[in-house]
């Protein structure tokens, strides 16, 4: 990281302060009554979002031109589930592995999945942006969305998706039997749980 990059990245993340919240044992939180305990549980619960976000605050600035396109396409960032993930990811075999950011639209209400375009426009900015798909997972059924990890650089993104967009990625190979996770471009022998995905 250049030295530009880490002041900025130090300016956003000095502006959170992660409150010192006392760690009770349980007899001790026995002990409290009922209010205060529940006080001390949200108090505890806002600390540690905090803490998330300092976190993942020096990458959010880079992410700024997607989530710029992928509003300008009709997406409403899940703003509240913006983190990092526990899983690391490599654009390479012996590559440096990163944590992803986790950013995705809000979940779509019935009537939105006639817009697939908003749903699947973080996936879209990312695509025209130039990063490239490095994991993959399809799992239950057509409507379910499937996710999706992105790196570029030493940056991964991890968004969600519709499998139309998954299965349309394939046929452009973007995604291949070689892409990492669980998806229709692999063959594993087992029946996906769309029946069309398993003809595709």
């Amino acid at each position: 990281m250049s030295a530009s990059a880490q002041r900025y990245a130090a300016k956003y993340a000095a502006k959170i302060e992660v409150p010192k919240v006392p760690k009770l044992t349980r007899e001790e939180a026995q002990r409290l009554a009922l209010v205060d305990r529940v006080l001390q549980c949200e108090h505890r619960r806002h600390a540690d979002r905090l803490a998330d976000v300092r976190r993942v605050a020096d990458k959010l600035a880079a992410l700024q031109p997607i989530v710029q396109a992928a509003e300008a396409a009709g997406a409403h960032i899940d703003v509240a589930h913006v983190e990092l993930t526990c899983t690391s990811y490599r654009a390479t075999e012996d590559g440096r592995r990163v944590n992803a950011v986790v950013l995705r639209t809000a979940d779509a209400l019935l009537s939105e999945w006639r817009k697939p375009s908003a749903i699947n426009a973080v996936a879209d900015a990312l695509m025209a942006a130039g990063w490239r798909i490095v994991n993959v997972y399809s799992e239950g059924n057509t409507y379910s969305l499937d996710r999706v990890v992105f790196m570029h650089g030493h940056r991964a993104v991890e968004t969600t998706c519709m499998r139309q967009w998954v299965l349309d990625a394939i046929e452009a190979g973007h995604i291949t039997a070689a892409t990492q996770g669980r998806h229709p471009a692999m063959d594993t022998g087992k029946v996906f749980a769309s029946a069309s995905v398993a003809a595709a």
